[in-house]
């Protein structure tokens, strides 16, 4: 009967200890695969992302382009005249459009206090 018995030497704790490594193995495995996972999807919706910006700036710049035809000077300017603003027309050698008074100096500003002041 002794030639029947059990001989192998893999003991309870190898085993478990095997057990462990294997299951770590596999747990960063499993990580590595999920990160990569996760980057891709969030690198397909930073495209999406980006084309939906891509279209709307071409939109914009559509649009843009339809309310400058819409608002010539030559349309708008007979509605706005017709409708009684102070609208003026604009002579082309003109070098500014609207006229500022000039602005005092620090010093003027100065002797027209001390003149007020007692």
């Amino acid at each position: 009967m002794k030639n029947n018995r059990y001989r192998n030497t893999i003991g309870l704790p190898v085993l478990t200890a095997v057990l462990i490594l294997c299951g770590a193995v596999l747990l960063a495995a499993l990580s590595v695969v999920v990160n990569k996972n996760r980057i891709t999807a969030l690198a397909e919706q930073q495209r999406q992302v980006e084309q939906e910006m891509k279209l709307l700036n071409f939109e914009i710049v559509s649009l843009g382009r339809k309310v400058d035809l819409l608002l010539d000077g030559a349309r708008v300017q007979p509605i706005l005249q017709s409708k009684g603003t102070w609208l003026q027309k604009l002579s082309p050698d003109a070098r500014a459009i609207i006229h500022l008074k000039p602005i005092p100096t620090a010093t003027a500003v100065v002797q027209s206090a001390e003149a007020t002041l007692p």
